[in-house]
């Protein structure tokens, strides 16, 4: 995640655009020199842009079996395979952005690097099902297809790391631990392929140091070395980006209920129900998230980006289970589920408690150090109405009537954000 120089040493060609040293041909191959993180004007690239639809492709498939996995009753081995499949895609994702905010120069080595990476995303995307078959049945392991895919994304990240240490040499030492580390993670990586059969305990004692030593490296480097090469506002974008795609997951979700009922009952009430609250979730929660300006907290506080990428970990993946959720309550209405509607409420219920909590304690550690009255009312309130939620359904009432409650739960910080919250936000972050 972490671009750096040595401490106190000067940049190297900072201010310049790729276009600007561009050699014969418009994309040639250029010296991969650290950007300026004050560049302005500084935005996604479309290449950035083609890259994100590539993970749309992997969040759906992942979303598609997490479904299922729920809706047949193996919720551990669900939730174990999901956060399998949301760390090594949303990890990939965050490494590539974090190097493209500080080197990328568009030239047709970046881009044949990228191509890579699409390449391995869609080999990971492939060995999904395979995954979540496997924890489904006995615990094994199938992890081979998708690992192939996840080290063939980080190679492509490596030879890029090199160029950046070439081009670089003030920033050379920390070019190459990164690229080393990031290897390092790649033969644990393939070391899970020779794993079959684990336990539930056995899979979180392989998870831990393989994520360990993947998030190791920007925390090793930032306390080393005090300058951090990415552009703010171009890593807000990106995980506003990101964002949006995983909410489009929601939408499909929304869908997948609203067909499945159309089919059975036609336009009837719980239909428009479903359909009024899977968009109006969605809406609500884009408005609520987009109101943080992580822009300026990125620009005011540089130190502080790690946090925030770690957090995106939990945001990006509340928002995809969310539209797993809604897909339960799809296959629950085709017959084909065995979850109980109070199941299908917390398949949505959850998640969107998890990602409100987070957005709260994102702004709260990045700046606002406590939560305000407004934001403890706001988040009171939330919690309130997703568990009321649970309860009405616990009583039997029907899911289309429990999800409309579930709407309460982004709205009301909506208007909260509305009328005090973001005035008050601003307030904190300019103290």
């Amino acid at each position: 995640m972490t671009d750096t120089s040595a401490t106190g040493a000067p940049r190297s060609a900072t201010a310049a655009p790729p276009s600007a040293t561009a050699g014969r041909f418009l994309h040639s191959l250029t010296p991969m020199r650290s950007r300026d993180p004050h560049e302005e004007h500084r935005v996604a690239t479309t290449l950035e842009l083609l890259y994100d639809l590539t993970l749309v492709i992997a969040f759906g498939v992942s979303g598609v079996q997490m479904a299922h996995a729920l809706a047949s009753g193996h919720v551990a081995a669900g939730l174990a395979a999901f956060g399998f499949v949301q760390f090594s895609t949303i990890w990939a994702w965050m490494s590539y952005s974090s190097f493209a905010s500080s080197y990328d120069t568009d030239d047709w080595g970046v881009r044949l690097g990228v191509a890579v990476q699409m390449v391995g995303v869609i080999m990971m995307t492939t060995g999904i099902p395979a995954l979540y078959e496997g924890f489904e049945h006995g615990w094994q392991l199938h992890s081979g297809t998708m690992v192939a895919g996840y080290v063939v994304m980080r190679v492509s990240l490596v030879a890029l790391w090199l160029r950046a240490a070439r081009a670089n040499p003030d920033q050379a030492r920390a070019c190459r631990i990164h690229a080393l580390w990031i290897a390092l993670a790649q033969v644990l990586w393939v070391g899970t392929t020779f794993l079959h059969h684990l336990s539930p305990m056995g899979l979180f004692l392989v998870s831990v140091p393989l994520f360990a030593t993947e998030l190791g490296v920007p925390a090793y480097l930032l306390s080393r070395y005090d300058h951090m090469g990415w552009h703010p506002h171009h890593l807000a974008e990106r995980f506003g980006l990101l964002t949006i795609i995983t909410l489009g997951e929601v939408v499909v979700g929304t869908a997948e209920s609203v067909t499945a009922l159309y089919t059975e009952h036609g336009w009837s009430a719980s239909t428009v129900v479903v359909l009024a609250s899977g968009i109006s979730i969605a809406l609500g929660l884009w408005w609520v998230y987009f109101e943080v300006p992580f822009g300026q907290i990125l620009h005011e506080h540089p130190a502080r980006t790690l946090t925030v990428a770690y957090v995106h970990f939990t945001l990006f993946a509340s928002l995809a289970a969310i539209g797993a959720g809604l897909h339960v309550a799809a296959l629950r209405e085709e017959g084909e589920s065995v979850i109980s509607s109070t199941g299908a409420v917390l398949s949505v219920a959850v998640p969107v408690v998890v990602f409100v909590i987070a957005l709260y304690a994102l702004v709260v550690a990045v700046n606002l150090r406590s939560l305000g009255r407004i934001q403890q009312l706001m988040l009171g309130l939330t919690v309130t109405a997703l568990a009321g939620a649970v309860l009405l359904s616990l009583a039997g009432v029907s899911f289309a009537t429990c999800l409309a409650i579930i709407v309460l739960a982004p709205w009301i910080n909506v208007v909260g954000v509305e009328t005090v919250g973001h005035r008050h936000m601003q307030e904190r972050l300019s103290a």
